[in-house]
């Protein structure tokens, strides 16, 4: 399989179909810890596998921590899973009685104890993430060529990579433009982009403090935007840098632009997501684009210390900008039953933390376009 060259870019609309049904799209979070095999008897908390629908794993733990009278800050966890989908992972709890646990009824939620233990869990108890996804609406050409992907892949010894892009999960329809104003100290756009009643209502006694209505909501939800923002602007370098350095690539549109994906990965590469902390050495080209970047959202690395708010103060690091997609598997094909005269296909595969299992998707049907 050689890819051709191609002069333009693929901005089409992509006729696959995810997440037409929550059972299309399975996650299930890979811990460092094997929690089920755990010995201890006493301990601080409690583990459960924690598995829903219907819900992302925030608003799961909302119902969660209401259920038992416990602060939502006291459920621990590594990360937050989609609300369209199936998901599976283990919380943990302060100690509760296991009886009451096992009556809990929550709808599209289950909750199953597996052992005791010392620490609360966070996103360093995370190694990774198993998907089993269903694609739909697909002809028989589609089908054909993720056969022929597969086969080259192992044939040739070679490893699957994907660009480790952020989703539109993460953006929202809006979330980088609302973290652009706060991060620029613009609060009084923040606040209209938002159009939360509690900014409002706030608004109406306190007229201009636009400050304090962003303090109404939750830091959780302000992080969100910052973060969005700092996603956003990594996107955005690695994308201008795989521009200028591969002479293949298509473009792909999402939330939040277009990004764009090579016909070869550069593993090594690491792009820094920006924020106060002053940048490692980078080359040329890199440093380039990010000051090109930086001058075009009139940006500096000092208005990411957010004094007004100083929760949201965000640092920096680095960010692999590829990924190895392991164990990659075309689980099954057959005919689509919710969509006439077409097929579906399940696909399973592991990504490590903070990566996105529709990033993999979308790389792989752009690729489809440069054959």
């Amino acid at each position: 399989m050689k890819l051709q060259d191609i002069t333009e870019t693929f901005k089409e609309e992509p006729n696959y179909k995810i997440k037409s049904i929550p059972e299309d799209f399975i996650v299930k979070e890979i811990s460092l810890e094997d929690y089920s095999k755990s010995q201890t008897k006493q301990g601080k908390f409690i583990y459960c596998l924690l598995k829903k629908k219907n819900y992302n794993t925030i608003d799961a733990i909302k119902q969660i921590a209401s259920i038992f009278n416990l602060k939502e800050k006291q459920v621990g966890f590594a990360g937050n899973k989609d609300k369209n989908a199936i998901t599976e992972q283990v919380i943990s709890l302060p100690e509760i009685n296991l009886d009451r646990l096992n009556k809990v009824q929550i709808r599209d939620i289950e909750l199953k104890f597996l052992a005791r233990g010392n620490e609360s869990i966070t996103l360093g108890h995370l190694k990774g993430n198993e998907f089993i996804i269903t694609i739909r609406n697909l002809d028989l050409n589609d089908i054909k060529y993720l056969g022929k992907k597969i086969e080259y892949q192992y044939s040739n010894d070679k490893k699957l990579y994907t660009p480790n892009y952020f989703d539109d999960q993460r953006f929202g329809r809006k979330n980088h433009e609302i973290g652009r104003h706060i991060v620029k100290k613009e609060f009084k756009e923040a606040v209209a982009k938002l159009d939360n009643p509690l900014c409002s209502s706030y608004l109406e006694e306190k007229k201009t403090d636009y400050v304090g209505a962003l303090k109404r909501l939750p830091l959780r939800l302000l992080r969100m935007y910052v973060n969005a923002y700092q996603s956003w602007l990594w996107n955005e370098t690695l994308s201008l840098y795989l521009k200028k350095k591969t002479e293949q690539f298509v473009e792909v549109k999402y939330a939040a632009g277009y990004l764009v994906f090579p016909d070869e990965a550069i593993p090594d590469l690491e792009i820094p997501l920006l924020g106060f902390e002053d940048l490692p050495k980078l080359d040329k080209d890199l440093t380039e684009i990010l000051e090109i970047l930086k001058k075009r959202e009139n940006l500096s690395p000092q208005d990411f210390i957010i004094k007004q708010i100083p929760e949201l103060s965000a640092e920096g690091e680095l960010r692999k900008a590829f990924v190895e997609v392991k164990d990659f598997k075309i689980r099954n094909t057959e005919k689509d039953d919710l969509n006439q005269e077409k097929n579906k296909v399940t696909i399973s595969f592991f990504l490590q933390k903070g990566s996105y299992a529709t990033i993999v998707i979308k790389k792989i049907f752009s690729e489809e376009k440069m054959i």
